[in-house]
């Protein structure tokens, strides 16, 4: 065949237009991998890769309480206090403390030569400015709670004081004074918790809103915040001016937002990720069998729970609130649809929780069947019957195992006649929901800040902005201070549950069960330790 030259540039031109498609595919999949992990594209560092449940609705640590995305905050700030590998309380940026005989004063030495991650010194004003930032009104944020042992905190937060009234005071750039109102025996597991770290004045005044977006946000953790590709990852670098930054071995650590578990397992069995939260609990059996050394499975200090709104009717009348409470078979959620070690839960505070253990409500230990007649009865005291049926919205959580509890809640609920209708709501318009009273009952789960019973008990308090219940006690108030006085920890502790059985008398809340926490570890990450709730990556390594 003769081909002539114009047939050999129609070839030519055919090849290269061939070669550059395939140029284009290949380069589609490489950057499709990137996006995926991109880690895979930082050979030379170090890189640790975590799936998280969702991602979080905010990286100001003041505005965020609690969460699987929490352990992200504790790898950008740190506070006066933090934990060491094992999860015992340590030093963090301070260096050391002293406390007056009373109880009250708290006055702390901050370390020499701190830094923000943009090199800015650290000194005793940012913790000032910080605090009054997280207990003034005006900012509405989530972790003013935190602070209500402060003096004149909550009279701050309800308006009632200036925020330059807080018991908080820089006596010179490294030394920094705390007055409470009472001793507060838990003060320091507080300080512990990203809520009261710092927060670097400069760069909030200079952004605003915006000071928490990449290219602006600064930190004193160990890792700064490098990138953030909403809904895929967040890439978190080495930050060289941390305190301890020698001793931190990671040179980044990706967190990937995962909301279905099934996807996180699977990631983790391909070897894209080197830590997964939450496993499926039909795919536990078949872990523990082919994967014991990368399952790890702990009892969390957290709590789910159902939220009732008790200022809307018919949810007023506490007959109505105990009639669905004792309707439910707590250990049929837990052992036979869970089945994941979560441990049915008839008390706010989860038995895990130090120095308090088990405290049980009183129906807990009737048989279910007395329980369901009792509840049928006070549904008809209240009124309600098979010709008027009470009925209600419950919004559930959108995965998996919510799902499954939530159908056995409207069953159970329906055998004493309740006509339940399941929705389900994202993490914002939920919050929102909340926030406004704006839902019957709401499926809710809450994680302590710190380890001391009131981390739980608080969620009741009258002036608690999570009290979306809208229970209010001044009885309850008032037994939470006293406590704060006690020095005792055995008298405390029962002090505490007589203050937890007086609010669960009332119902604002449906304990359902205590989570458990199962996590999927490589085998090269070296340093965890199921002890620790945070698992910072700035106490982890990896083997190659």
């Amino acid at each position: 065949m003769l081909i002539t030259r114009s047939d050999n540039r129609v070839g030519s031109g055919i090849f290269n237009a061939y070669r550059s498609a395939i140029r284009l595919v290949l380069l589609g999949m490489l950057l499709g991998a990137w996006l995926t992990n991109p880690a895979a594209a930082a050979d030379n560092k170090s890189s640790l890769r975590r799936g998280t449940a969702n991602e979080l609705r905010s990286l100001d640590p003041q505005a965020v309480i609690g969460g699987s995305g929490g352990a992200l905050l504790y790898e950008l700030f740190e506070g006066l206090v933090t934990e060491d590998q094992s999860g015992k309380l340590v030093p963090g940026v301070s260096e050391s403390w002293s406390r007056s005989e009373d109880g009250l004063t708290y006055t702390f030495k901050l370390r020499k030569g701190l830094r923000w991650s943009d090199g800015v010194p650290i000194t005793a004003e940012d913790f000032v400015y910080s605090w009054r930032r997280v207990v003034n009104p005006e900012n509405a944020l989530r972790g003013a709670g935190t602070l209500f042992p402060v003096k004149n905190a909550v009279a701050i937060t309800r308006g009632e004081k200036a925020p330059d009234s807080l018991g908080v005071k820089a006596r010179d750039a490294l030394t920094l004074e705390v007055s409470l109102e009472d001793p507060a025996p838990y003060f320091t597991d507080i300080l512990a918790g990203f809520p009261t770290a710092p927060v670097p004045r400069h760069v909030v005044e200079k952004y605003g809103s915006s000071w928490t977006k990449p290219g602006n946000i600064v930190g004193n953790g160990a890792y700064s915040l490098d990138k953030w590709v909403p809904n895929t990852y967040y890439r978190l670098a080495k930050n060289p001016y941390f305190r301890d930054a020698n001793q931190v071995s990671i040179d980044e650590v990706f967190y990937y937002p995962i909301p279905d578990r099934s996807t996180g397992e699977k990631r983790f069995r391909a070897g894209e990720l080197d830590v997964v939260l939450n496993i499926p609990p039909n795919r536990l059996a078949w872990l523990k069998k082919n994967m014991p050394d990368e399952l790890h499975t702990t009892s969390a200090l957290g709590i789910r729970y159902l939220i009732i709104n008790t200022k809307r009717q018919p949810f007023t009348d506490v007959r109505v609130r105990k009639a669905l409470s004792i309707a439910i078979d707590r250990e049929i959620i837990a052992t036979s649809i869970l089945k994941d070690g979560s441990e049915a839960a008839y008390n706010l505070v989860p038995p895990a929780m130090p120095r308090y253990g088990r405290n049980p409500a009183p129906s807990a230990n009737q048989p279910y069947t007395q329980r369901l007649a009792e509840a049928r009865k006070l549904l008809a005291a209240a009124g309600f019957s098979s010709s008027k049926p009470l009925r209600f919205t419950l919004d559930y959580q959108n995965l998996e195992d919510g799902r499954r509890v939530a159908v056995a809640l409207q069953a159970m609920w329906r055998s004493i006649g309740a006509d339940v209708q399941l929705t389900t709501t994202g993490f914002e318009n939920k919050d929102t929901s909340l926030r406004n009273g704006d839902f019957d009952v709401s499926w809710f789960t809450f994680y302590a800040p710190y380890a001391d019973a009131t981390a739980f008990l608080y969620l009741l308090e009258a002036n608690n902005a999570r009290n979306y219940s809208k229970y209010s006690s001044h009885d309850f108030d008032e037994m939470l201070r006293a406590a704060n006085r006690m020095h005792d920890p055995v008298e405390r502790a029962a002090y505490l549950k007589k203050a937890e059985q007086l609010a669960l008398s009332a119902h604002p809340i449906i304990p359902l069960f205590v989570p458990s926490r199962t996590y999927l570890v490589a085998k090269r990450v070296q340093g965890w330790d199921d002890q620790m709730d945070t698992h910072m990556a700035r106490y982890l390594s990896l083997k190659d």
